[in-house]
């Protein structure tokens, strides 16, 4: 298995043989579809149940809803698509690509992650709650707007070049992930980013975020 490098973060890169891709009309199977190529798809709702998906292709899929329950995702490529409206239930990605993509309106709950990039996407009004990662997420390029991390596990990630609109984090587990070269002035729930790494001059960054989230009172200057 090929490893990619994104800072200090280690990811397995997914396998995908062109030549070995089939056209599929669907994601449906009976419980496993492999070596897939689905693509130029304008569907109303894509929804996958209790299905593994190993060794293939999604590409220019638009879809205005979304829903994967208990799906097993290894080694997917998902580029160019556009996810509305999408529910990630008690799924498994393990070195899945999201590329040049827009994700929006989407919760993933109770997923497991190992190896998983989002490289120069849109994510907005989602939710990532109860993620736990067992190998690095790596976000790059990518703009979040109004976004929440909700008791999620993301040690050792990586986030580069990415803006953070209106983006909390609320509870959960964020030991040596990288966010250097990233603007943390503006987040929500600093104050559970322990032990993350930063850059020094984001010491001040941080430092705005906090004290934007308490009720600071200043007197009036006849009261000093």
């Amino acid at each position: 298995m090929e490893i990619e490098e994104y800072g200090l973060a280690k990811v397995l890169k997914p396998h995908v043989d062109d030549a070995e891709l089939r056209q599929v009309e669907s994601l449906d199977g009976d419980g496993s579809l492999t070596d897939f190529d689905y693509t130029d798809k304008a569907v109303r709702h894509l929804a996958v149940e209790e299905q593994t998906l190993l060794g293939g292709r999604m590409t220019k899929i638009e879809a205005e809803r979304v829903t994967f329950d208990q799906v097993s995702l290894q080694s997917v490529l998902i580029e160019n698509c556009v996810l509305s409206s999408s529910d990630w239930m008690d799924c498994a990605l393990s070195r899945v690509v999201f590329r040049n993509s827009k994700i929006l309106g989407a919760n993933f709950v109770e997923n497991k992650w190992a190896s998983v990039v989002f490289q120069n996407c849109r994510i907005e009004f989602a939710t990532f709650d109860s993620v736990q990662a067992s190998a690095p997420v790596v976000f790059v390029d990518t703009r979040f707007k109004d976004v929440t991390f909700r008791r999620s596990e993301f040690p050792g990630g990586h986030m580069a070049r990415c803006t953070l609109d209106n983006v909390e984090f609320d509870g959960g587990t964020y030991t040596d992930f990288d966010f250097r070269g990233n603007d943390l002035s503006t987040i929500r729930g600093a104050g559970y980013l322990n032990g993350i790494l930063i850059e020094p001059v984001q010491r001040q960054e941080i430092a705005e975020a906090l004290v934007s989230e308490l009720d600071l009172r200043y007197p009036d200057r006849d009261d000093q």
